[in-house]
């Protein structure tokens, strides 16, 4: 046997026998430290297992500390528990990427942006009961108070950048009432919205109410809708997707009182994905109850339409 050939096997067996005794070890730590547990007592309340002080029995997230036992949607589900903090669901069901021959992601049927595709999660969820929660963003105008988020002119922009080819920001707003023409009220991604990023905004002007969905520096595309009522609940979506190419795909969508969403969408030009999300006001008095931040992971391969175009597609509307 060749000198080189013999140092590639040595080196590999030395390697392999390396290994072996690291898992070796690992596993006994393991056991080691099952056996403590065992012997040891256990400091684990059978009927408050999470230890937030809160029975089993009517906690509504047992397996998870949580003393205020807030439940943003009412299911009896908690938000730490809950694989759609904003949507009801007590059958917390997430089967429909099963029929699609992919693994359940977390996100529960009745939220999933992308119900065939097992591979998004939930990131942030911000039901806004707790003042503490405006310290994840930088920014001023916005007060958290009475279960919601309200604001007049005010900007947020998140201080934690999400990974990710995809990223989705979801508000749902309980009011909405202009106070002047041109008042705004906007979500961004990648950016804050004024000096960068991608936006999905209601615009009101004298002429009526606009959706507008614009990536700053690239395309804009808008479309008239009826007049928002203020006291119409409202649920705001924008969710942008990266493909292979330098190229991606920006959507805006508007559900007004629980009817079918109005979707506009654009092709994006700026391929880096940076992250941040915000939330804006301009002009507008807003009640903001809850939102949620949905990622897919770098390297989504999912076929999108179109011949030979492979990518991630764009949240499906919900």
């Amino acid at each position: 046997m060749a000198p080189r050939a013999r140092w590639l096997l040595l080196t590999a067996r030395v390697a392999c026998v390396a290994r072996v005794a690291y898992v070796a070890c690992v596993a006994c730590a393991a056991l080691a430290g099952c056996g403590d547990n065992l012997a040891g007592p256990s400091n684990v309340d059978p009927d408050d297992v999470d230890g937030d002080g809160i029975p089993n029995d009517v906690d509504v997230c047992p397996t998870r500390r949580t003393p205020t036992q807030h439940d943003e949607d009412a299911d009896g589900v908690g938000d730490a528990c809950d694989n759609c903090p904003g949507w009801p669901n007590p059958d917390q069901a997430d089967t429909t990427e099963l029929a699609a021959q992919q693994f359940a992601d977390g996100v529960g049927d009745a939220c999933d942006r992308r119900p065939t595709v097992g591979d998004d999660k939930i990131a942030r969820f911000f039901p806004f009961a707790d003042p503490a929660e405006a310290a994840a963003f930088a920014g001023t105008g916005w007060t958290i108070a009475d279960d919601h988020a309200t604001a007049t002119t005010a900007r947020w922009v998140s201080r934690r950048a999400e990974q990710g080819d995809g990223l989705t920001l979801q508000a749902r707003i309980s009011r909405l009432a202009w106070i002047a023409d041109d008042a705004e009220l906007a979500l961004a991604v990648d950016g804050d919205g004024v000096t960068s990023g991608m936006t999905c905004s209601l615009v009101h002007t004298a002429a009526g109410d606009r959706l507008v969905v614009h990536e700053l520096g690239g395309d804009l595309q808008t479309v008239a809708i009826a007049a928002v009522p203020p006291a119409a609940p409202i649920v705001l979506t924008i969710a942008r997707a990266y493909t292979v190419a330098t190229t991606g795909q920006l959507g805006c969508w508007l559900s007004i009182d629980g009817g079918p969403e109005q979707r506009i969408d654009v092709a994006t030009t700026d391929d880096f994905p940076v992250g941040t999300y915000a939330l804006a006001s301009t002009m507008a008095t807003v009640d903001v109850d809850s939102a949620i931040v949905l990622t897919t992971p770098f390297g989504c391969d999912t076929p999108v339409a179109g011949p030979g175009v492979v990518g991630c597609p764009t949240a499906a509307p919900r």
